[in-house]
C-alpha cells in the first residue's frame, strides 16, 4: 500500500534529522574519496586512466574526484528521499538500483588505467557511494518503520503502512 507524506511531515523534525543525516553521508563520502586520491599520490600512483568516453591519458585531480563524488551521490539521495515518499518498496528498488550503479560503474575504470594502484583506487572510490547509499537508505527505512510503528500505536485500527 502506499502513502504520500504531507507538506508538514516532509518538514517534521524526523523529516530535517534525516536529510541532515543524507548531507552529512554525502559530503563524508566525499572527503573519504578525495582521502583515497591524497593517500594515491603519496604512494606514487599515477592517477592517469584511458577513460572509455574521453580523451585518453586522462589526469585525474582533487577537483575531478570532489565533484564526480559529490553531483552523483547527492543526486542519488534525492531520488532515495523522493522514493521513500512514495513507498518502502520503492525506497528498496532504488536503493538496490544506486548500488549496482555505484558498484557497476566501478568496474570499468580500472580497466583503463595506467597502473594497478590507480585501478585499485578507482574501485575503492566507486565504492565509497554505493555504501553512501546504503547507509542513507538505512536511515531513511529506519525513518519510515519508526513512522509506521507511531501510526499503528496511535491508530491500531487502521493498520495502516507504507
Amino acid at each position: 500500500m502506499t502513502t504520500h507524506t504531507t507538506g508538514t511531515e516532509a518538514r517534521s523534525p524526523g523529516a530535517r534529522r534525516e536529510l541532515r543525516f543524507a548531507v552529512t553521508v554525502v559530503l563524508a563520502a566525499t572527503a573519504v574519496n578525495l582521502g583515497l586520491y591524497a593517500i594515491g599520490r603519496l604512494a606514487g600512483a599515477t592517477l592517469r586512466l584511458d577513460p572509455a568516453v574521453g580523451p585518453a591519458n586522462h589526469q585525474i585531480t582533487a577537483p575531478d574526484v570532489a565533484w564526480k563524488t559529490l553531483v552523483p551521490l547527492a543526486a542519488g539521495v534525492l531520488v532515495l528521499l523522493l522514493a521513500r515518499r512514495r513507498s518502502t518498496r520503492w525506497l528498496t528498488a532504488v536503493t538496490v538500483v544506486g548500488v549496482v550503479v555505484a558498484l557497476g560503474t566501478g568496474a570499468v575504470p580500472p580497466f583503463g588505467a595506467h597502473d594497478p594502484l590507480t585501478g585499485v583506487l578507482l574501485a575503492g572510490m566507486h565504492t565509497v557511494p554505493g555504501v553512501a547509499i546504503v547507509l542513507v537508505a538505512a536511515a531513511l527505512r529506519r525513518g519510515v518503520s519508526g513512522q509506521r510503528d507511531v501510526d499503528v500505536a496511535e491508530h491500531p485500527a487502521s493498520g495502516r503502512s507504507r
